[in-house]
This record gives structure tokens, sequence and C-alpha cells, in this order.
């Protein structure tokens, strides 16, 4: 059953733990066709230096998810999902805005990330939020979907004083 949305407001976002990778690896299995298995998603989270990964926590329980790679200037945003009785409260965009800040403060001046050509609820997410199509990738999934590749370019950090 699906929280009121009062309580939404109420979500917190934190780094992801190795404990959170069970409920993570069930929501991306719920969530995408083609899901990463649990092996690669507990190798992003404890082996790869470039990975940061965060849950977005609602009522004790894991709503959603990304995971983030931040490589110098520029991010590549892996995957973020939204478990399906979490939608439509604006978890998935909370989540968003924390990667694209937490990309910049590390020093990004880009992010990318892959989309199903035919995710027009997630296309939408992104475009309110400064992404623009770069090109498109032809059958970029294993079901021969295709991909938009979308980048957003991020303002640097503002120098204090």
């Amino acid at each position: 059953m699906a929280l009121p949305l009062d309580r939404a407001a109420r979500a917190g976002i934190r780094p992801m733990a190795e404990e959170d990778l069970g409920a993570v690896a069930a929501l991306e299995a719920a969530t995408f066709p083609d899901p990463w298995p649990y092996e690669a998603l507990a190798f992003e989270l404890k082996q790869n230096p470039f990975c940061s990964a965060f849950v977005v926590e609602m009522a004790g329980e894991v709503a959603g998810y990304a995971f983030l790679f931040v490589m110098y200037e520029a991010s590549h945003l892996i995957n973020i999902a939204v478990a399906q009785n979490f939608r439509g409260r604006g978890l998935g965009e909370r989540l968003l805005r924390h990667v694209v800040e937490y990309a910049r403060r590390n020093g990004a001046r880009e992010m990318h990330l892959e989309v199903r050509e035919t995710n027009a609820a997630a296309i939408a997410l992104y475009e309110k939020h400064g992404f623009t199509v770069r090109h498109r990738n032809k059958n970029y999934y294993r079901d021969g979907t295709a991909a938009l590749n979308m980048q957003v370019f991020l303002e640097p950090e503002p120098k204090a004083g």
C-alpha cells in the first residue's frame, strides 16, 4: 500500500549501504526488463572507486536508488529507479536532483545517461532538469530497444568568499 503524500516529504536520501543491496536488487529486477544482477550491483557499490550509490528511504523501506559514476569532470548516471508503490510522489525527482548536485560538488561539469526511448516519464523528468538528447543508440538494450543518450552541463560550484 502506498503511503500518503504528506509522508513523502519525510523521505530521506542517504549513501547506499551493503545491507541495502537485497532491496536494491529486488527493485532493479521489478523495474527493468534486463536488470543488473545482484553481483554487478554489489561490485559497483563495494569495489568501483568511481561509483557513488544512494537510496531514498521512506518509512524504513528502500523506495528508490541511484548509481552514479563521477570521473573527474564527467559523470554518468548508471541506474535510477523508484519502487512502483512510491511513484508519483516526487521521489525520483528528488533523487535525480541529489545525484546531479553530488556530481557538481565533486567536480563534474557534465552528466550523461542512457534511457530507453520508450520511457516517456523518465525522458520528461530528465528534460525538465535540463538534459538534452545527444544521440540515439539503435538496439542498445538486449531486447533491441533503442536508447537515447542524454546530457546536461553542470555549473561549477560557486567559490566561497
